[in-house]
């Protein structure tokens, strides 16, 4: 691990406690890293990205691409929120402190706008070896806003069922393809004599992100929409931008998430994405619905109890509803304010390549690529792929919103649904709420409405 890695992860450890702090941005932007540090020359890519599983990866490539071609590349991450924060920090402050920016999906639309990213469009038409076409055609339209490339498809993730086959075989149950089969299920598995201080399904509940964004990725799979024309196969998804939170679907998916609880560990209220899967992987829970970034963990056994004992479904849905397995992840982009976008896609080009990105898979990256979901090396290690393969067919681009108030409608939702769960709101009074504002917060941004 060079010097330049080691600070990176004293950097994490300082925002994370920052962020605990209750810090505010002015603090952060203070702190010594990237939106103060001009050490970094013009023999140096710095990245900034979220601290997902697959961050050790990139820094073990960034190596590598510094032995090939001599120019250093710099990683920090921080967690999913804060990540968020300082790349938007970068933006308005017109930083150059940073080159390559890794982004999530619903910040596409917020970035693009806000002229944080540089539109790569005509770096991508003029690098046909890129393989544009390659990459996974649900992902690649994320990446697309209004014509304009926000950043190359780099580490999306699909929504998977996960389950313990070893205990459905005992069952004999099949995995479950509707929410009744689903509930069922969890009931099975939940205050049973037989299965003691086990439970049948782990959710992503904590208050914010974590929830508001669970409530996104089933408000299609009971047949609704959070907006009036945003639905799959949408023409145009933000032409009427009509909020549809407390819609009967809204709240049956509320009513759904608080019916669960009763199937679910002590402390659910506080369980968002690492809580969920280390629950499932320490032998707790029979399902979860998690993100198919955190699947080569679950099969680890140093960090897995359940490492032979699980295999993967496409997500269920309520009956005679077509599955819409969510669709998120991370794209590439490069910030506008660089003074090293050149060098920046160039590291961008390499690391997606077909060659390199496969290596970045072979050490439990997410697959970006088409021909990576039946390349027949990757099928044999990582064998879940088919169900990503199948997911991605009717997986939907904006699935979660990728206008520039997504993050807050997000928060807003989770925030409410959080207080529904809790006790401390009627899911109606809750999601009723959580419409109220977020129709002001469209109407003061100027959104039909």
């Amino acid at each position: 691990m060079t010097q330049r890695h080691l600070v990176s992860r004293r950097s994490v450890l300082k925002a994370a406690a920052l962020g605990a702090a209750g810090t505010g941005a002015a603090s952060l932007v203070d702190s010594p890293t990237f939106f103060t540090r001009r050490a970094a020359a013009q023999d140096a890519i710095r990245v900034i990205m979220i601290a997902d599983p697959w961050v050790d990866t990139i820094q073990t490539l960034g190596d590598d691409y510094e032995k090939e071609t001599g120019v250093a590349v710099e990683v920090e991450s921080y967690p999913y929120d804060q990540t968020h924060q300082k790349e938007v920090l970068l933006g308005t402050q017109q930083s150059d402190a940073a080159d390559v920016i890794v982004l999530d999906s619903p910040w596409v639309g917020e970035f693009a706008e806000a002229g944080i990213v540089e539109d790569l469009k005509p770096r991508v038409d003029a690098t046909p070896d890129l393989q544009w076409d390659d990459f996974i055609p649900s992902y690649r339209a994320v990446a697309d806003w209004k014509g304009q490339i926000v950043g190359v498809p780099f580490a999306p993730y699909y929504v998977m069922l996960h389950y313990r086959k070893d205990l459905f075989e005992s069952e004999e149950l099949e995995p479950p393809k509707t929410y009744d089969e689903w509930r069922s299920i969890a009931e099975t598995f939940t205050n049973n004599p037989e299965y003691p201080d086990f439970y049948g399904v782990a959710m992503n509940n904590a208050k914010g992100a974590p929830v508001g964004q669970a409530w996104f990725e089933y408000i299609w799979n009971v047949g609704g929409k959070p907006f009036e024309s945003n639905f799959p196969g949408s023409e145009d998804p933000y032409a009427d931008m009509t909020p549809m939170i407390d819609s009967p679907e809204g709240l049956e998916v509320a009513n759904l998430f608080n019916d669960m609880l009763q199937y679910e560990p002590e402390g659910a209220l506080n369980m968002a994405w690492d809580e969920r899967v280390q629950a499932f992987a320490s032998g707790k829970v029979a399902m979860i619905s998690a993100w198919s970034v955190r699947t080569p963990l679950l099969i680890d056994p140093s960090r897995s109890q359940v490492a032979d004992k699980f295999a993967t479904a496409v997500v269920p849905a309520k009956e005679g509803v077509t599955p819409v397995p969510p669709l998120g992840g991370w794209v590439l982009g490069i910030n506008a304010h660089s003074g090293n976008a050149d060098a920046a896609w160039d590291f961008i080009t390499w690391l997606t390549s077909p060659e390199v990105h496969k290596r970045f898979v072979l050490l439990g990256g997410p697959p970006a690529r088409t021909s990576q979901l039946t390349d027949p090396e990757l099928v044999e290690k990582f064998w879940w792929f088919p169900t990503l393969a199948e997911s991605a067919k009717t997986a939907y681009p904006d699935c979660r919103p990728r206008v520039p108030e997504s993050f807050q409608i997000i928060d807003t939702v989770g925030n409410y649904l959080s207080q529904a769960l809790s006790g401390g709101m009627s899911t109606e009074d809750a999601m009723a709420s959580a419409n109220t504002d977020i129709t002001s917060l469209l109407e003061g941004a100027g959104y039909n409405v």
